[in-house]
């Protein structure tokens, strides 16, 4: 088969695949250079170029959500300060408080069920709101744990009359 082609032929073949290559690369690579109206893109490393704020971006900076803020690592904890515990508390738990050192005393002193009312009147008078807190039925519970004696469900109630 390779015998029917000439010379003249090969050199006419490869001379037509050689200008359609070299016309290839020219258009790719070169013709930019040829368009005399078209101006290059200034670059990064140019000063024609202004370059944009890092933190704001295209559209602008961010809004975080409400109530969300951006605090320092130092500032971040999850517990309150020692300082704002006793707010954090409230009056039940000192009331609490106060039920377990009189419990303590009458423990160690065989103390009666007199001395405990006679003693429960002071935590009465000193927290009046106590009486009518919705957490009282979970105070008298505490209360019944933690006296050394048995307490019937009408004098847990007439206790805080």
């Amino acid at each position: 088969m390779l015998k029917t082609f000439s010379w003249q032929d090969f050199l006419l073949a490869a001379t037509l695949l050689s200008l359609i290559w070299w016309l290839g690369i020219w258009l790719l690579y070169y013709r930019n250079t040829c368009a005399k109206n078209l101006v290059p893109l200034a670059h990064s490393w140019s000063e024609e170029v202004d370059e944009l704020e890092k933190e704001s971006g295209l559209m602008g900076k961010a809004v975080l959500e409400q109530g969300v803020s951006v605090v320092a690592a130092e500032d971040f904890s999850f517990g309150m300060p020692v300082s704002d515990q006793g707010k954090q508390l409230g009056d039940l738990a000192d009331v609490q408080e106060e039920v377990k050192s009189i419990c303590g005393i009458l423990a160690a002193e065989d103390g009666s069920k007199e001395d405990f009312f006679t003693l429960f009147e002071m935590i009465r008078n000193k927290y009046p709101k106590i009486a009518s807190s919705p957490s009282l039925d979970s105070l008298n519970v505490f209360i019944r744990d933690h006296v050394p004696f048995a307490l019937s469900e009408e004098e847990l109630e007439n206790i805080w009359a």
